[in-house]
């Protein structure tokens, strides 16, 4: 049996009150009499984060979803230990929330992130580079400074990378720096978070084999790509207690594509 108090039995906390704060998600085991450690996921809906909300669901986690939209929040699961909230991750004050509204927290994933690539450097707009730094920067930014903050009795922190970051290939100038500072403050978070018994890694995909990007496979390509099962089980370790000797790695997960 669960005791589950979720997010729709107190909607006053998704609308962003900050006096609300000492309310807590409460998952608990009352057969085990063991509080579940808990996940956030920020881009839980996403192709990714869909593998990853099912896989930690699988291993007995409970798992608080990020999502941008309620379009993007009704393609979740049903599940007693899945909770949720709508929140903009670029804003401040939206992260602050989250973090709230997800209580006591155990490790944090965060997947939002997004490209904009096909343009040559000298051809890319400011605007291009504005969005990739917004998306893929500035999420980060915000939700890790969190995470450091609330992880008080320490935890995992993981985020995804790009290989582009760290093998740069043409036409993806401004993605490819933008996930490289991502890295970068992935591994700030690693070295200050030691005292606090917070690690922080990140993993670094090539092409992930998700159906979004089957669209565009052509001659069998798509059998170089890694599984984004693989990558949920990689995170799953990362934030599980076998992990606990591993900060500030940046991981590979490149499949059969050439590094």
């Amino acid at each position: 049996m669960v005791v589950l108090f979720s997010h729709e039995k107190f909607p006053i906390l998704r609308e962003n009150s900050i006096k609300n704060a000492n309310l807590l998600v409460l998952k608990f085991s009352i057969n085990s009499g063991i509080l579940m450690p808990t996940l956030l996921l920020t881009g839980a809906a996403g192709n990714l984060g869909l593998f990853v909300t099912d896989y930690f669901l699988s291993k007995g986690w409970h798992v608080h979803a990020a999502c941008r939209t309620d379009i993007d929040a009704e393609r979740l699961p049903v599940h007693s230990h899945l909770s949720s909230s709508i929140r903009n991750l670029s804003e401040e004050s939206e992260v602050e929330v989250l973090f709230i509204e997800a209580g006591d927290i155990h490790a944090v994933v965060h997947l939002v992130g997004g490209i904009e690539a096909g343009i040559s450097f000298s051809e890319t707009p400011i605007g291009v580079f504005e969005s990739m730094i917004q998306l893929n920067t500035r999420t980060t930014f915000l939700v890790i400074r969190q995470a450091l903050r609330s992880l008080q009795s320490g935890g995992s922190i993981v985020t995804i990378g790009a290989k582009a970051a760290l093998l740069p290939v043409e036409n993806k100038s401004c993605y490819a720096a933008a996930k490289a500072a991502s890295i970068s403050l992935t591994m700030t978070a690693a070295e200050e978070g030691k005292s606090k018994n917070i690690r922080a890694n990140v993993i670094v995909p090539g092409i992930i084999r998700t159906a979004a990007n089957l669209e565009w496979a052509s001659n069998g390509e798509e059998n170089s790509w890694t599984l984004p099962v693989d990558i949920a089980s990689a995170i799953y370790l990362l934030c599980s207690d076998n992990s606990k000797g591993i900060s500030g790695a940046v991981i590979p997960m490149y499949g059969k594509l050439p590094t």
